[in-house]
């Protein structure tokens, strides 16, 4: 959108100048015919008293009139040169106004171009849907359904593609800030991610060199996020997962999840039994970001090289945070056997 007010707005400049020089054009011949006569005699015909020879605004109206119908080669042929200087000046806004129409022609193509390739190939896989429902005779409600889910599933892709390519192409420096501006407030609920960006604060504080490295680490595990969108009565999560709610409501274990809310913040445990019960219900159409357990401890082992004290967080927490709930389950388990004992000495 910007790229093709851009265009206009150049369009409008060159028309202007041109438009200029068009209205010079009389001040360059004092005798004989110039191209404002005809106008003047039309308008004495008609009583008119402000006339456009006299009046700049009219005369600067008249003379962009002239200048865009030029540009565009629509040319009515209402208004020409009368002279040979006019029609010097004419040549001269002819090729200008040629050559700046091609180039600006092609400019809005492209931008349309590319405005339309994505929207292109989703009606490609719109169509692609729509036959294969024809072909299975699938249900009508099933069709509306999944027709529906495509439909809000679109902005949703297309945000996370443009986000990840654009911070690609960032400097490292501003990668880190925006992904921090971005991921702040739901990378601050995770622990073990809350601690690491609380470490990243005060080495920058003490070396801004190695903090650089330690912000990559936060851009690279920010990029590892997978972009999920489920429909609504539809089941979410799996065992070793972080959840990141970007839009929509879910419910989990008598809670409902909104945007910026995060569970399964123990995907880090290698013993699934002992996390935390993960599988929500979606409420409405929505939007997630997940980081597996594979793809956090990848991103840890890539950056641990330069940053050896990160794999030491990582598993001093992964080991206290088991420790907690081994300790949690026996202390469940043994109540309820205490619990089952006297109730069979009760009876």
């Amino acid at each position: 959108k910007l790229a093709l007010l851009k265009c206009f707005l150049l369009l409008m400049i060159i028309a202007h100048w041109l438009a200029n020089l068009w209205a010079l054009s009389l001040t360059m011949v004092h005798e004989g015919d110039r191209w404002i006569d005809s106008i003047t005699e039309r308008e004495h015909e008609s009583g008119v008293a402000d006339l456009t020879v006299d009046t700049p605004w009219k005369l600067y109206l008249i003379s962009m009139y002239f200048t865009i119908y030029t540009i565009t080669s629509v040319g009515y042929g209402d208004i020409g040169p009368k002279n040979t200087v006019e029609t010097f000046i004419s040549i001269i806004i002819i090729i200008a106004s040629g050559v700046s129409w091609a180039i600006l022609l092609g400019q809005v193509c492209g931008v349309v171009a590319s405005l339309g390739e994505e929207e292109s190939d989703f009606r490609s896989v719109m169509d692609g849907l729509n036959s294969m429902m024809q072909d299975r005779l699938l249900p009508h409600d099933m069709r509306l359904r999944l027709r529906k889910f495509f439909l809000a599933s679109k902005l949703a892709q297309r945000r996370a593609y443009r986000q990840q390519r654009l911070i690609r192409l960032m400097s490292p420096g501003l990668q880190g800030e925006v992904v921090m501006m971005m991921n702040q407030r739901w990378m601050a609920k995770v622990r073990i991610i809350n601690r690491i960006m609380y470490e990243t604060q005060n080495i920058r504080a003490a070396d801004n060199h190695l903090g650089a490295f330690w912000m990559l680490f936060l851009v690279d595990l920010s990029m590892k996020l997978e972009t999920q969108i489920f429909s609504q009565t539809e089941v979410v999560g799996s065992q070793q997962t972080l959840y990141i709610v970007m839009k929509g409501l879910l419910a989990c274990c008598g809670r409902i999840f909104y945007q910026g809310c995060v569970w399964g913040d123990d995907f880090l445990l290698s013993d699934s039994s002992l996390a935390s019960p993960i599988e929500s219900s979606a409420l409405t159409y929505v939007e997630i970001a997940s980081l597996g357990r594979q793809n956090f401890l990848d991103v840890v082992e890539v950056h641990g090289r330069r940053l050896p004290e990160l794999p030491r967080i990582v598993s001093y927490y992964i080991r206290w945070l088991a420790l907690q709930r081994s300790i949690k389950r026996e202390v469940r388990r043994r109540r309820d056997s205490a619990q089952k004992v006297f109730n069979k000495f009760r009876l």
